[in-house]
């Protein structure tokens, strides 16, 4: 090797070594900047949402439900206040990642977010996949409300089921009426099959007024039998880029803050997430095909309520609007609707979401 060729490997190991030492920095450099924002955002959520525990709760604990460890969370001003339990959606999907944006319920509610198995905090690679289905879930939401109920010297309380949620939270309190005081669907789930037909022929019109060829070739290819959780994204997706339905209107950006400010999840917590909601999915997402509360609930012996969003084509409003007047529920039932949400009308509409739960769901069980 010539000198010239020496000076030339030399310095081109030099420039390599810099910059490979300027991307190490600036990687550290990013990492530094998010935990510093992060521990920014849950100290200003701690401070916004800070409990006097003298008279209050809060308690981030595990329960035993259907024979394993789950996370609740149970946050109150006021320890006598009625209990709410809030199921998540997804499958997979804590609603305790996100609990603050709606922190302002707790002081009408003791508030309590449940990770489910294979969600969140509860997440574990040991979960029995045979455990994961609809019906023990419904256990696991019967089991937790009986528990609350002897813990806080409560015959009755608040059930809110948020999507897949609502699945569980209807059929259990279908089953166990003396148990609530109310139920409440949030972006309630009917009949999936339904809601699928319904969603690809929306989506299917609508591409085909734009005559983008693309898009009507892979929605025709796809059917109305959504056999992947993917394929349900694509049909949205569709929806999304050829209507006017961008829901939900909440900022991606505004969703990424309040998550890294959540006081209740560490940086392992979110990678059981994103393993929890892919596992759930996985486990779920077939079985879910087989949900028809027009036959699995046809009557509820508890006042109802159905939270939708005037703009929800992830499950359809027109079909929960369908099972709403199909089902018997002689202590009343009502729909309340958002207009300017879409499948998440409490995390597009807090302000209205929590004016409903306090000033109707609330006032009118109380009378």
């Amino acid at each position: 090797m010539t000198t010239a060729m020496t000076r030339r490997t030399g310095r081109a190991r030099r420039i390599l070594k810099w910059a490979l030492g300027s991307i190490a920095g600036f990687v550290a450099l990013a990492v530094v900047a998010a935990l510093a924002f992060r521990a920014y955002e849950r100290s200003q959520v701690r401070a916004r949402t800070k409990i006097d525990l003298q008279t209050g709760i809060e308690s981030l604990e595990k329960v035993k439900l259907g024979g394993i460890e789950q996370w609740i969370l149970i946050r109150g001003h006021d320890r006598s206040k009625p209990l709410l339990l809030v199921v998540h959606g997804g499958p997979g999907f804590s609603e305790m990642l996100l609990s603050h944006r709606n922190a302002a319920l707790e002081k009408e509610f003791v508030v309590v977010q449940w990770d489910q198995r294979g969600a969140g905090k509860t997440y574990s690679a040991d979960t029995p996949r045979d455990t994961m289905n609809v019906e023990q879930f419904v256990a696991d939401t019967h089991e937790l409300a009986r528990l609350l109920a002897a813990r806080f010297h409560t015959p009755k309380l608040y059930l809110v089921g948020v999507s897949w949620g609502s699945i569980l939270a209807t059929i259990t309190a279908s089953r166990h009426p003396k148990l609530f005081h109310a139920c409440v669907g949030v972006g309630q789930v009917a009949d999936v099959k339904e809601s699928q037909r319904v969603l690809h022929r929306f989506a299917l019109d609508a591409t085909e007024r734009t005559g983008n060829r693309r898009a009507i070739a892979d929605l025709k290819k796809l059917g109305p039998t959504f056999m992947q959780s993917a394929d349900h994204m694509r049909v949205c997706r569709w929806v999304s880029r050829f209507t006017s339905n961008q829901y939900p209107r909440i900022p991606r950006w505004e969703l990424f803050r309040d998550a890294a400010g959540s006081p209740y999840y560490d940086i392992a917590d979110f990678w059981r997430l994103y393993r929890g909601m892919k596992f759930s999915l996985d486990c779920l997402w077939l079985p879910l095909n087989d949900v028809n509360l027009f036959e699995q609930a046809q009557r509820i012996g508890v006042p109802v309520y159905f939270f939708l969003g005037r703009h929800d084509y992830v499950v359809t409003s027109e079909v929960a609007e369908r099972y709403f007047h199909a089902l018997d529920a002689p202590r009343g039932k009502e729909i309340v609707w958002f207009e300017k949400s879409g499948h998440m009308p409490h995390l597009d509409e807090p302000e209205e979401y929590r004016a409903a739960l306090i000033g109707k769901v609330l006032a009118e069980t109380r009378r």
